[in-house]
């Protein structure tokens, strides 16, 4: 096999010991690069209800998340359009410091909207000239009716994941010493509200429909939609779960720690192997097993047509599942896992250093599970150019895919690899969770397999890749 284009080839585990030794250096190209940590903080924030974000800094990165996460997201994901409010810092403001701009900001926010959290962001200006957002904060909420908490969140303070556990460390701190442990009562944990693909309202709708059916309410998604007063409930629970084990990992982590509630540790629910484990580590340590094991049984037994067509059309094929805007890394992963389990071959294609990284608790958790996929990296991930643009990686993936017989493609639609693909970015293939995502899935690769032969546009390829 021509291994040219090959940066790596070996399996999870060892994509990890390359990273971990510094072998396989884990730069990162602004081309590939996550979002900041002023917008990940800012995308924990936007999941609140009645939450007027001010973000301490110019106006340009206001209206960046305003635009991409207010404005695309917010009403399909069922948290309303609020404000978001700037200080709008100028030349004079850096020069001689805005924290007098930011208490009135705070001020005029609550004569204004009234909301019941007010959250400062900073950014990297503030960051840069020092002011003390925290001190600002603690002292402004005396003299308004909102709760104000601040996050330092400046993009050069950390990278994109540190604005997520920084963002839930805050909330964290809005939680209230619980006057009642409540039965059968859990936390959902590691949700946000933004507009990227890895998030899907129908995967989380499965999720509470799933553990209601056992007995078991939510008292909040965190941060999902949730409001102020679920987050001050939130020690009030018996358990913590999360939608997904990757983003929800640190916050249940720190939530055991500090109050002592137990996390459950599950990967997310995709095929029926990790469904059962999803509802099983929710069940268990309720004392709910008997109930679980009768609401597995009377789903699995509605998805046996499902289950046969996936084991029939991916049983001894080579599922190449990509690393791209869709699926995520982890979902990636989870993806992987589930074509294995229908007796496929999983290679996951560009899963970069940076990841593995940024989420070694998740990664090393996954390989716990026994999770430990062929792992291919081209050279492309690590040249200019976005994930969905690449030309060369496009050309790579193509050349990757022939030399495997009987392959099927996971991944993104803008790629034309030539074999068997199976768009799961289809509005119709939502949710990919639990039992309707076994029903969803199998319809998918049953579509992929019966028209592989249909030709895709080369005019839509030349648009995205050049010709």
């Amino acid at each position: 096999m021509d291994n040219d284009y090959i940066a790596f080839r070996g399996n999870l585990q060892q994509l990890l010991e390359k990273v971990e030794s510094g072998e396989m250096v884990p730069k990162l190209q602004a081309s590939h690069a996550p979002p900041c940590k002023f917008w990940t903080a800012f995308m924990v924030v936007n999941g609140i209800r009645h939450v007027a974000p001010v973000i301490h800094g110019p106006t340009g990165c206001t209206y960046g998340v305003a635009n991409a996460y207010k404005l695309t997201s917010c009403e399909y994901r069922g948290v309303p359009l609020e404000p978001t409010t700037c200080t709008a810092l100028d030349e004079s403001n850096v020069v001689y410091g805005g924290e007098g701009k930011l208490v009135e900001a705070i001020r005029e926010v609550d004569d204004r909207y009234h909301p019941e959290l007010i959250a400062v962001l900073s950014c990297c200006c503030s960051g840069i000239i020092g002011d003390d957002v925290e001190t600002i904060a603690r002292d402004a909420e005396k003299s308004v009716n909102a709760k104000v908490i601040a996050i330092r969140s400046e993009g050069f303070g950390g990278d994109f994941r540190s604005g997520f556990e920084d963002a839930f460390r805050a909330v964290m701190d809005l939680m209230e010493p619980p006057s009642q442990t409540k039965a059968n009562t859990i936390n959902i944990l590691g949700a946000r509200v933004g507009p990227t693909y890895t998030e899907w309202l129908e995967d989380l709708d499965e999720i509470k429909r799933l553990v209601s059916a056992i007995g078991v309410e939510i008292n909040a998604v965190l941060c999902g939609g949730c409001t102020l007063d679920e987050i001050r409930r939130a020690r009030e629970v018996k358990l913590n779960a999360s939608w997904c084990y990757d983003w929800g990992q640190k916050l249940g982590d720190l939530m055991q720690e500090r109050f002592g509630i137990p996390y459950s540790r599950t990967g997310q629910p995709y095929g029926l192997r990790a469904t059962k484990e999803w509802v099983t580590g929710v069940a268990d340590p309720l004392g709910l097993e008997k109930p679980a094991r009768e609401l597995i049984r009377k789903e699995t037994d509605t998805v046996k047509t499902e289950l046969e067509s996936l084991r029939r059309n991916l049983n001894s094929k080579t599922a190449i599942v990509e690393v791209a805007e869709f699926p995520g890394p982890i979902r990636a992963l989870s993806l992987a896992r589930m074509a294995e389990e229908f007796g496929a071959r999983p290679v996951v294609i560009n899963i970069h250093p940076y990841t593995i990284k940024e989420r070694m608790p998740s990664i090393r958790f996954l390989l716990e599970s026994g999770q430990n996929p062929e792992v291919v990296l081209t050279k492309g991930l690590f040249s200019l150019g976005t994930f969905r643009s690449s030309r060369r990686t496009e050309l790579e993936i193509r050349q990757l895919v022939a030399n495997y017989d009987n392959a099927i493609f996971l991944g993104t639609p803008m790629r034309q690899p030539g074999i068997p693909q199976v768009n799961l970015t289809t509005r119709t293939g939502y949710p990919q969770y639990g039992f309707p995502g076994i029903r969803n899935i199998a319809r998918l690769v049953e579509s992929a397999v019966a028209h592989a032969a249909r030709p895709r546009s080369k005019l839509f390829r030349q648009v995205l890749y050049g010709s």
